[in-house]
């Protein structure tokens, strides 16, 4: 389940959901085993790489949930507020990212 798609330019994907393919290596594409490469998921003809996305397994089909919902803006907000202490601590170069 896409729990929020964050490549900016694309479709949003949030509250599809996904089929997770395994782990690969990013660069060659080729398997991996779980924990040494990046996950994959696919979603129809089209697959997104585990950090272009904030995903979770949804074995159950319960789709996207209000608990969901909630702890992706409890996510927010604190991604918001560590950028903002970044900013704050003169780390600019660092952070680049929207608010």
């Amino acid at each position: 389940m896409i729990l929020l798609d964050a490549r900016e330019g694309e479709p949003d994907r949030t509250g599809v959901a996904a089929i997770f393919e395994g782990f690969f290596d990013f660069e060659t594409g080729e398997p991996r085993r779980g924990g040494m490469g990046i996950p994959r998921l696919r979603l129809g003809d089209e697959r997104l790489w585990g950090f272009e996305c904030w995903w979770r397994p949804d074995p159950g089909r319960a789709g996207f949930t209000a608990d969901d919902r909630e702890q992706l803006e409890t996510s927010k907000r604190l991604l918001r507020g560590l950028l903002r202490d970044a900013r704050r601590a003169g780390l600019r170069g660092a952070v680049s990212a929207r608010t």
